[in-house]
């Protein structure tokens, strides 16, 4: 029996191939085992590979039909598997159909892996790859809203999603993870959402690059989203900002940074501070520190009657300043803004430039326009807190580089990559 399986991508690389062990029970929960050697087929959809607590963790997502398809194993080239099983798992909203979550821990630094889930008894699904960076300066990609829906001419979000992802990690391929901004998918309902989540996590990239998701107010679904929190695994969450199961603040760790990911959906300011200062307290050495959430405060499109971006900018805003928090990446307005550097509310003077040194409490905020070109907004730049206000309703990207002293972020273009706007702060 061929005891060997590899991705063709670890192939295509002139990596080693990765060997199996064998393990002589099923892994308990969180243990991690060496694993059987018989391969035979388990369906499993809907796979996401997720961010984990840190840059040596992963998460990963996934729905079957089979309620034992409930193990990950995962291999580096040089031939050390490991296997985990989930440690959580549930009744999908598709019935017949489980879902579940696994935490992938030990990975080290500058190293490529392939996993496949499956039954932890020898029926395996096809395998995928993923990457680990190398230690030091890092990139990620910020996505603004997918707003995915499935559309019967004219513009079509899964296939423009499905570019702008393709384009984008082409371009850096290095990204250690995918940040999200919201708004994944477009139905407010729970029955209309089904289907677009399965056209927004079909695109191949999604099993390869991690994500870091921010719940929007489409996926919240007014109290029914529960697919968010059924398809995306996420580390460190808290009760706090929970309106939803599965849609609590969380938080991670890459290298040098720090990012907290609030859900704004929620009205609680005082428990999202509450959060913040407990997250920072528990991670004091780290130098730079990113908030993601949906509701951008500072973008130049207002809605009057967003009551969760006024409350964000007038409560929450101030919190952020007197935390020190370095940059602040939402999405919610379907179009680019770079905001002058924000002081609790008040603007600093001066600070529209493309090179910025912030002094303490001085915040950059940054919106995103649409990822995927389904929806866009006219943008307002005469608001008094706009630098940089952009929209040509084409779908965009962001790269965000992570360097000891400065952090880049360069917005581009999905069409041709030609930049939007670039700024370092």
């Amino acid at each position: 029996m061929d005891t060997r399986w590899r991705h063709a991508g670890v192939a295509a690389l002139g990596l080693a191939a990765v060997a199996t062990l064998i393990a002589t029970a099923p892994p308990a929960p969180g243990r991690v085992l060496g694993t059987t050697a018989v391969v035979r087929s388990v369906a499993v959809t809907d796979v996401v590979l997720g961010v984990g607590a840190d840059e040596a963790e992963r998460r990963l997502a996934w729905l079957s039909a089979d309620p034992a398809a409930r193990c990950v194993e995962y291999a580096d080239p040089a031939g050390s598997a490991r296997m985990v099983e989930a440690y959580d798992s549930g009744a999908a909203v598709v019935d017949g159909l489980t879902w579940f979550h696994a935490a992938l821990p030990g990975l080290e630094a500058g190293t490529a892996y392939s996993y496949r889930v499956g039954n932890c008894a020898g029926a395996w699904a096809e395998p995928e790859d993923f990457a680990v960076p190398e230690e030091g300066p890092f990139s990620f990609l910020l996505l603004g809203d997918p707003q995915v829906f499935a559309s019967s001419g004219g513009t079509d979000p899964a296939a423009g999603w499905a570019t702008t992802l393709e384009r984008a990690t082409s371009a850096v391929p290095d990204a250690a993870f995918l940040a999200t901004a919201g708004d994944h998918v477009n139905s407010t309902n729970l029955s209309g959402q089904v289907d677009e989540w399965d056209l927004l996590l079909r695109p191949p990239e999604l099993r390869r690059y991690a994500v870091a998701p921010v719940i929007g107010n489409h996926d919240e679904a007014d109290g029914t989203g529960l697919l968010y929190g059924q398809h995306l695994a996420r580390p460190n969450e808290d009760p706090a900002g929970a309106t939803v199961p599965g849609s609590g603040d969380y938080w991670f760790t890459h290298d040098s940074a720090l990012f907290m990911s609030l859900n704004t959906n929620s009205p609680d300011i005082a428990a999202h501070e509450d959060f913040l200062r407990r997250v920072l307290a528990a991670n004091p050495d780290t130098s730079w520190t990113i908030v993601l959430l949906h509701h951008a405060p500072y973008s130049a499109v207002v809605d009057a009657d967003d009551d969760n971006v006024a409350r964000v900018r007038a409560d929450l805003t101030p919190i952020l300043s007197e935390l020190g928090i370095d940059l602040v990446l939402g999405g919610h307005d379907h179009s680019y803004t770079r905001s002058l550097l924000v002081d609790g509310t008040g603007v600093v003077a001066g600070s529209e430039g493309p090179a910025l040194t912030a002094r303490e409490g001085q915040v950059l905020y940054i919106t995103a326009n649409s990822a995927s070109g389904g929806k866009y907004y006219e943008p307002d730049p005469t608001l008094p807190w706009v630098a940089v206000a952009n929209q040509e309703e084409v779908p965009n990207w962001i790269h965000v580089r992570v360097g000891d002293r400065s952090i880049t972020v360069t917005t581009r273009r999905t069409t041709d990559g030609s930049v939007v706007d670039r700024v370092v702060l």
